[in-house]
């Protein structure tokens, strides 16, 4: 899962130990150990060490940065064959070891040109102890090489026809070893510019080694080793699931922050709006009163009949035009009152009447006014509610209603 991740510099690691292992017996050996980082300026050389243990290099590597291997010396062979590239590893080892079986052997192939190639071979119980040694050691060894071959991606740096390693001198030919000569111990003394770094000749496999961390071989057939590749996967998983971590933690934390904002600029929006309505809650409730009385007038004004289409001016015109000499009006009431104002009951009134008080001198006079007023066709009732006269010397008081159609 997610390997796609695992070219990346972040997953694989900006910093690598690139370590020689020199077998002097079967079970003794040098180490040389390289330590490089890759930075902004490229790669650079940031700590060596020299015949120390592996042990005394768990130490120094606290970090859990990855190792890479070169494993040379006695019982490591290297011989130059030539085969097909689709030719199996036993017919290759035949090649090295006649009749030898591949159940006992690692065999590494680094291809040369043609139909040339480099084998190197080394016993598995040799190997297998090494890794086990270094597995037992939490020490994260991903990549094991063979002899000098590690050197394929820096050897295009160093613009040499011959090379001087810890164990042999090499023989360069289109940036590929033609010719391997051992040295029979130990070698010392060359120096190589790669880059701005200098690296000695006895350091210069450990550097190659490293320098394919950051670089992939593509000529090299590496050792097909189950623990190997178990303690590769173990590292890239490790890493993946730390970077993963980080990032759901980091997408988490963002997504947090960025909740935490607009909460806050929602909890100040909203206090604004609620200190604006605290403000005009004043207003609030004038309006409130203010549409009740509203109310209350509209119907007031809807139950007196005034808001509804009427000829109430043309019926009191006629009625003044009506009006002999002989009468004087006092009072006239449009839709006057049903009965008496009481605080405690709504008003209510007679609509479509009219109300005519006044004073006439004799009775006759009244009547034939009255019958005057039944003859226009918008008076549908007149009834006389009272005549009061003391004497014939004396003017009578009247109170007369119109009922209008």
């Amino acid at each position: 899962m997610l390997d796609f991740l695992d070219k990346y510099n972040l997953i694989k690691g900006q910093t690598v130990f690139g370590v020689e292992i020199i077998f002097n017996t079967k079970e003794e050996f040098t180490l040389i150990a390289l330590e490089l980082s890759l930075n902004k300026t490229g790669i650079e050389v940031t700590r060596k060490f020299v015949g120390i243990t592996l042990e005394e290099l768990q130490k120094e590597n606290k970090k859990n940065i990855p190792l890479y291997f070169s494993v040379g010396g006695k019982g490591v062979i290297h011989k130059k064959v030539k085969a097909e590239d689709n030719a199996k590893d036993q017919e290759l080892l035949n090649q090295v070891l006649p009749n030898a079986s591949m159940k006992d052997f690692y065999l590494q192939k680094s291809k040369i040109e043609g139909f040339e190639s480099w084998v190197s071979v080394i016993r598995k119980d040799v190997l297998d102890n090494l890794i086990k040694k270094v597995t037992s050691l939490n020490l994260f060894g991903i990549q094991f090489y063979l002899g000098p071959f590690a050197l394929e991606n820096t050897i295009p740096l160093l613009d040499k026809i011959n090379l001087l390693t810890s164990t042999h001198e090499l023989i360069i030919e289109n940036n590929s070893i033609i010719q391997l000569d051992s040295l029979g111990s130990v070698a010392n003394g060359e120096e190589y510019n790669i880059e701005g770094e200098v690296i000695n000749s006895h350091e210069l496999i450990a550097f190659g080694t490293a320098f394919n961390h950051f670089v992939s071989s593509v000529k090299i057939n590496l050792i097909s080793a189950d623990k190997i590749a178990e303690v590769k996967e173990e590292y890239l998983h490790k890493n993946k699931l730390m970077v993963v971590g980080f990032s759901i933690v980091a997408i988490f934390f963002i997504v947090v922050m960025v909740n935490l904002m607009v909460a806050n600029s929602y909890e100040k929006t909203h206090n604004k709006l609620q200190y604006q309505v605290n403000s005009k809650q004043k207003y609030v409730v004038e309006l409130t009163r203010l549409q009740q009385d509203l109310a209350i007038k509209e119907q007031f004004i809807q139950s007196s009949g005034v808001a509804m289409a009427s000829k109430i001016s043309y019926y009191t015109d006629q009625v003044a035009l009506s009006i002999p000499e002989s009468i004087q009006l006092n009072q006239l009431f449009v839709n006057p009152l049903a009965k008496r104002v009481n605080k405690a009951e709504d008003i209510s009134f007679n609509y479509n009447s009219i109300k005519i008080k006044g004073t006439v001198s004799r009775s006759i006079e009244l009547n034939n006014w009255v019958k005057s007023l039944k003859e226009y066709d918008w008076v549908a009732e007149i009834n006389i509610i009272s005549f009061i006269q003391d004497n014939f010397k004396t003017a009578g008081e009247f109170e007369i209603e119109l009922k209008i159609n």
